[in-house]
């Protein structure tokens, strides 16, 4: 009876540090990271007269692999849980008082991509109307799953906005996006 109870202890001990030993490795395998992708540039025309509002879309292509080569070596894209997306700027790199970010009563973002519905992902409603050269606009309760966007390898932002009043010349814009990769097995 004592060997019987012995062998149960051995094993209880023995299957306890195994479980044990397999969390350790879990979590060194967790690689959760912020990740600031490559800016994009994206050209408003001069709008002389002021209309319903302009819309801009841009192909974006992410090397997941790479990324989580670079970040999180241990593990690979297959480990992606979730891709939020958690900040977007705006950068005028030739603005004047006559023509800057003031100039623009909405400004929206959206993501689409083949297959998966367009989302908007960012929006400033009610510009303020004042000079201003940056901007962060809102990302959509703070930050946005987009996993199934990043996942096609291909996806488009598009920009959409609306005049407040007139520009005179092109605005060249810098998007700026910032994730937090969600990584583990």
């Amino acid at each position: 009876m004592k060997t019987i109870q012995s062998v149960l202890v051995f094993t209880l001990i023995f299957a306890t540090g195994f479980l044990t030993s397999c969390n350790k490795i879990k979590e060194n395998l967790q690689a959760d990271f912020d990740y600031e992708a490559e800016a994009i540039t994206v050209t408003i025309p001069a709008i002389p007269v002021v209309g319903d509002g302009l819309e801009l879309t841009t192909e974006v292509a992410m090397d997941l692999d790479a990324i989580i080569q670079q970040n999180a070596p241990l593990v690979s894209a297959n480990n992606v849980r979730q891709i939020n997306l958690t900040g977007i700027t705006v950068e005028l790199a030739d603005a004047d008082e006559d023509n800057n970010l003031q100039n623009l009563e909405t400004i929206r973002v959206a993501v689409g991509a083949d297959g998966v519905g367009e989302k908007v992902i960012a929006e400033i409603a009610d510009n303020p109307d004042v000079y201003e050269t940056s901007l962060s606009i809102p990302v959509t309760g703070g930050a946005v799953d987009l996993k199934p966007y990043i996942m096609k390898k291909k996806f488009d932002y598009t920009l959409n906005v609306k005049p407040r009043r007139g520009t005179t010349k092109s605005l060249n814009v810098t998007i700026k996006t910032f994730y937090t990769f969600v990584v583990g097995v």
